[in-house]
């Protein structure tokens, strides 16, 4: 048996509690927690508008229909068109086409040869308007002058041309036989009657000059009509000889629509065109399409049972439509119910364009904002089949459109075996059932409520399930899991709170092994202990610091400066929409302030009264000639007090002369907002903007933030955002509230004035 000596026995149990002692200190430590505001988040979903485009228009005298379209990506819904003046286009008109090889020869007048022209009768039954004719023949190799091709009159009794050339043109003939087509300049129109068709070569001078026009003498198929032949004059027309010839016409016929079976092809299906109440009028209207004319225009082919096209006038009326893929966005808050915002861009592209949304049947409270204007009572909101109508005359080219709702909380609930953990162990819980269907959004935050994990997932066919494996190193306290839960037009929310410790476990060889070198190292290891715990407080009081100078700030309602001998107000400033009576409050609290002089008997010495009155607390600080008084939600924390004090004195200082001889003139006291902005951080209270060029120098979380603003902006067509915006979706994240006071101090996000 080893005995020890006395003094070594004392050093080694003396050594060994100081381990123990050391190892609770390790293992017990209990930060403060910060309290929770709650959280939001915004999440991207996806919403398409109709837009509708109506265009109305007439065409004259057209045998097809082609309406210009803003773009392929419109479909047509409704068509509706009105024909009147509907009669026979343009047709070529055979009078005859028998070729037997037998021509009539045109040449130069001699002695011998003297036919040098012929012409052939035309039997006009009803107004014709004439474009021109097809003749067939051929003219000779060494033909080098050219006759003409004219419609001339007629000369009864004798059945020959006459005098009068209605048209004329050069003929176009080559050396090839076959069918040549002569187009008169101008088109002419003819009456009832009968006219003739001449070839006249009286002009031709070249003896090599020769015409052939092919005849029928055989079978003709109107054997009544004149033949006559040009001499020295124009022979009498003799019959059952015809010359080769069509007419390129368009009578003047009109029709009703459903004798010639008229009918409109839309899409491959035909639609036939009513009778309208006279001859040549119809029309038609055809609902219910879905059809993409895929080009710049809308072609609809005109049919009817004649091969020939028809001409006619039209009044037409179109509606379109065509889906708007929006950004728009949920925020699902802990506090309230769902919030829908859709942003859509509108371009008009008709005169008469307007716009439909269809919402889900359980949104609530719809507005709609035009460059953040509220219109609400220039839209036509349908209750009953869920729909927002912004009609044609609401809409201006060039602004912001902000269409919001709200709808209820979908509840569900989370299926938890147990709520206290050990740091090291795995957190696990699952969706109870019955469980929904859509994005599930899991975010853990810490006792300080910094965002420490987040995860996605779709709930189709995946577990249902969220774990989380807490670090060794993990703080004790309460730790907040929030699921948001969306799928298009429902959103909801479900927290829980989980307790994490830290676990007491003794490794026996370090034990052992700190008791052999316990006497060497205690001094070392008291000294780290103690800076370890130093660092650990200080971070936690700082992360506590700047938690309550955010909640100091956005506790503050009013700011009211008041000129004591005239009680009159000198300053106020208002952070919320609720106005406020300053002259019955600095009444009020200087009735309060007299009755606590009265009972103290004391009236030199500067203090803070505070009053509790209802949901607020007021605060009242005397100064030599003002009092400061702030309207609070909650009582501030100690620091604040310091910032109070110390914004009266500055104010002392620069504004105590013009208090001293205050007469009412406020003038002098405009700029004390920045007082109050410097000694209260009330900038964190402004709209911001982002204020940075190319060489400024941001850090990655800086940048984080301020994508994220420049985000906020953008969705909500804004220039500006507010800092609750920034951090509501993580509970009051005390890295992200450090770094937008950071930002605000070296003006980069600006307030807005």
């Amino acid at each position: 048996m080893i005995i020890m000596p006395r003094k070594l026995e004392v050093l080694i149990v003396v050594n060994f509690f100081l381990l123990i002692s050391f190892m609770g200190l390790i293992f017990n430590i209990n930060p403060i927690a910060a309290q929770s505001g709650g959280s939001a988040l915004v999440f991207p979903t996806n919403f398409t508008l109709l837009e509708l485009g109506e265009k109305a228009g007439n065409k004259e005298n057209v045998s097809s229909i082609n309406i210009e379209i803003p773009s392929s990506s419109w479909n047509l819904n409704e068509i509706q068109l009105n024909f009147t003046n509907i009669n026979l286009g343009q047709e070529t008109k055979i009078i005859e086409d028998e070729y037997y090889g037998m021509y009539k020869r045109i040449f130069y007048k001699s002695l011998v040869f003297k036919a040098c022209g012929y012409g052939i009768q035309i039997n006009v039954t009803e107004p014709t308007i004439l474009y021109g004719v097809d003749l067939y023949g051929y003219r000779s190799q060494s033909t080098i002058e050219t006759i003409q091709v004219q419609i001339r009159g007629y000369q009864d009794g004798n059945n020959k041309p006459n005098n009068t050339i209605y048209t004329s043109t050069l003929l176009n003939m080559s050396i090839v036989p076959g069918w040549h087509k002569q187009i008169f300049p101008n088109s002419i129109s003819l009456a009832t009657g009968s006219y003739y068709l001449v070839l006249n070569g009286s002009t031709i001078v070249d003896s090599k000059t020769e015409y052939y026009w092919a005849y029928n003498d055989i079978d003709p198929s109107n054997p009544d009509l004149y033949l006559s032949e040009l001499i020295d004059e124009w022979s009498n027309g003799v019959k059952n000889t015809s010359l080769l010839y069509k007419l390129n016409q368009k009578v003047h016929r009109s029709f009703f629509p459903q004798d010639i079976n008229m009918t409109v092809n839309i899409n491959g299906d035909s639609y036939s065109v009513k009778n309208g109440v006279y001859s040549g009028s119809g029309n038609i209207m055809v609902t219910n399409l879905n059809h993409n004319p895929d080009g710049p225009n809308l072609n609809i082919p005109i049919m009817n049972n004649n091969s020939i096209e028809l001409d006619f006038n039209l009044n037409y009326s179109i509606k379109m439509s065509k889906d708007l893929d929006c950004q728009s966005s949920v925020m699902i808050d802990e506090n309230h119910d769902n919030r829908w915002s859709i942003a859509p861009l509108l371009f008009r592209e008709f005169s008469n364009y307007s716009v439909k949304f269809f919402f889900p049947n359980n949104w609530y409270n719809l507005s709609v904002k035009r460059d953040s204007i509220e219109i609400t009572s220039q839209i036509q909101i349908d209750d009953v089949n869920h729909s927002i109508f912004i009609p044609n005359d609401a809409i201006l080219d060039g602004v912001d459109w902000l269409i919001t709702g709200n709808s209820t909380r979908i509840s569900f609930d989370l299926d938890v075996d147990r709520t206290e953990f050990l740091a090291g162990q795995e957190l696990k819980f699952f969706i109870s059932d019955p469980v929904l269907n859509g994005h599930y959004h899991f975010v853990l935050t810490d006792p300080f409520n910094d965002v420490i994990y987040t995860f996605n997932k779709t709930i189709l066919s995946d577990s249902s399930s969220f774990t989380y494996a807490l670090p060794q190193t993990a703080i004790d306290g309460d730790y907040r899991a929030y699921i948001y839960w969306f799928n298009g037009i429902d959103a909801g929310l479900a927290t829980q709170v989980f307790t994490i410790t830290l676990p007491f476990t003794i490794d026996w060889f370090m034990v052992v092994s700190i008791i052999i070198i316990i006497g060497l190292t205690s001094t070392v290891s008291a000294s780290s202990y103690v800076l370890i715990k130093n660092n650990k407080k200080k971070n936690i009081a700082r992360k506590e610091a700047v938690y309550n100078k955010c909640t100091d700030i956005l506790n503050l309602n009013y700011v009211l400066i008041i000129e004591k001998k005239t009680s009159l107000n000198v300053y106020d400033q208002v952070f919320i929409e609720k106005q406020l009576n300053t002259v019955l409050l600095s009444g009020f609290l200087e009735a309060i302030r007299a009755f606590g002089i009265e009972l103290t008997g004391s009236k030199d010495h500067s203090q803070i009264i505070k009053l509790d009155y209802q949901n607020s607390k007021i605060l009242m600080a005397e100064f030599k000639n003002f009092r400061l008084i702030l309207i609070m939600k909650e009582l501030p924390t100690e620091p604040f007090y310091e910032s109070i004090s110390a914004l009266s004195l500055e104010i002392e200082e620069k504004y105590g002369t013009f208090l001293k001889s205050f007469n009412g003139d406020v003038e002098p006291f405009k700029n004390m907002e920045e007082l109050i902005k410097k000694h209260l951080g009330t900038a964190f209270l402004y709209p911001l903007k982002v204020v940075m060029t190319d060489k400024t120098k941001i850090s990655t979380h800086e940048k984080s933030i301020i994508n994220k603003a420049l985000n906020l902006m953008k969705i909500n067509k804004t220039k500006y955002c507010f800092t609750t915006q920034l951090i509501q979706d993580k509970g009051y994240n005390s890295k992200d509230i450090e770094t937008i006071f950071s930002l605000i101090d070296r003006k980069i996000f600006q307030p807005l004035v």
